[in-house]
């Protein structure tokens, strides 16, 4: 096998496909009613169309004349001619991650707001949530970088409170 490989990834960065994340008691051991509803909506099912656009486009890329006798092999399926077997495969194999937006920060008269702008949990005592979950959308591509904006945030907003 040739060590010369292409790889191709294909990023939703701003999903449209919303899950929810509810309590089911009132005890922090109590397990947590996960909904990830990836691609169940309307809103969801453009994710699935845009994915769709990518995978064609990388595969007329692949297939294109001036590289296709480079190109020993795909990791997608032989079978991926059609919109159909396209989307199938992003039912089966494609997998969303990151999941955010679950505790979103905002004001006080926000009713969704879980955290105030101090990452403080509304009417819970000495605790803060700082992560992807206190987004109120998500900032799209890599998440990691805003993580670390918001972490460095925090812990300045954390000191000046404890100074």
């Amino acid at each position: 096998m040739s060590h010369n490989h292409v790889t191709a990834v294909h990023l939703k960065a701003h999903p449209h496909s919303k899950g929810t994340v509810r309590l089911t008691g009132s005890h922090p051991q109590d397990l947590l009613d996960i909904q990830k509803n990836r691609f169940q909506s309307e809103e969801g099912l453009q994710d699935v169309r845009d994915l769709r656009e990518a995978i064609k486009r990388s595969l007329q890329i692949m297939k294109n004349l001036l590289i296709v006798g480079f190109v020993e092999g795909l990791a997608f399926p032989e079978s991926l001619d059609t919109d159909e077997e396209i989307e199938n495969h992003i039912f089966q194999e494609i997998f969303g991650h990151h999941a955010c937006c679950t505790n979103p920060m905002g004001t006080d008269d926000d009713p969704n707001a879980v955290l105030d702008g101090n990452f403080n949990v509304r009417g819970v005592n000495n605790l803060r949530v700082v992560d992807a979950s206190s987004w109120g959308i998500v900032p799209g591509y890599f998440v990691t970088t805003p993580i670390y904006m918001i972490s460095e945030k925090a812990a300045d907003l954390i000191i000046a409170a404890t100074a």
